[in-house]
């Protein structure tokens, strides 16, 4: 899945022309959030399972091919995913994590070109620990995007200051990077509910008011965490 195209739906999208200072704004807290999403994808994944095929090979056409080169990976924290359009590829995945690396929980879906490998399941405080690092990812990004826009504030302030800017310019763009803050407040909290969801399973459940409003939209974002 191309992720950051995937991520350019959740993007802010202004229905007027921002100004500069709210779209330099803007810019700074779509890394942030982007970054965000990259970060919690990967919570609850190893290294070392990431990079399981790293040094595999396998036979294609009586050939002894890279399995990196025809075979992509997903890690989920009791699962492993890899994908491919090889039918070969995919045969050939299969018998090396089952002779070499020893698993025997090996499922195969050719019509969707994947196989899954199911990995120890994670105990109820594993999983809790997962949910409360989550938090912790997003109380840092809320921490990173609130300092974006103090920073911009004070941008602001230098140019009504110096006159580069007026009164009726920096209320225009203070109300606009409110909108592009709470914008990507609100789909960050959505990517770290999701994923504590996919982790929790029926144990998941949102006690905070703005946790429970945003609970309807995990559904929309779901298909990123999979």
């Amino acid at each position: 899945m191309d992720y950051e195209f995937e991520l350019e739906n959740f993007n802010f999208k202004a229905k007027t022309e921002l100004s500069s200072f709210s779209d330099a704004c803007e810019s700074r807290l779509r890394d942030r959030f982007h970054n965000l999403f990259y970060d919690l994808r990967t919570t609850g994944t190893s290294e070392e399972n990431l990079n399981i095929l790293q040094s595999a090979k396998i036979t294609i056409d009586n050939k002894p091919r890279r399995a990196l080169d025809l075979v992509s990976i997903t890690v989920e924290p009791e699962q492993i995913n890899f994908f491919s359009s090889s039918g070969q590829a995919l045969a050939g995945v299969k018998e090396y994590m089952i002779s070499e690396k020893g698993f025997k929980k090996v499922i195969e879906d050719p019509r969707s070109g994947k196989i899954t490998v199911k990995l120890p399941k994670l105990t109820f405080e594993n999983k809790m620990e997962l949910s409360d690092s989550i938090d912790g990812k997003y109380g840092t990004f809320q921490k990173n995007i609130t300092g974006v826009k103090a920073q911009t504030g004070t941008q602001i302030r230098a140019g009504l200051t110096n006159e580069f800017i007026d009164g009726k310019e920096a209320t225009k763009a203070g109300k606009e990077i409110d909108l592009i803050l709470n914008h990507y407040k609100k789909w960050g909290r959505t990517f770290a509910l999701t994923k504590q969801k996919l982790i929790l399973g029926r144990d998941f459940k949102a006690t905070k008011d703005e946790d429970i409003l945003l609970e309807k939209n995990i559904k929309t974002v779901l298909y990123l965490f999979q």
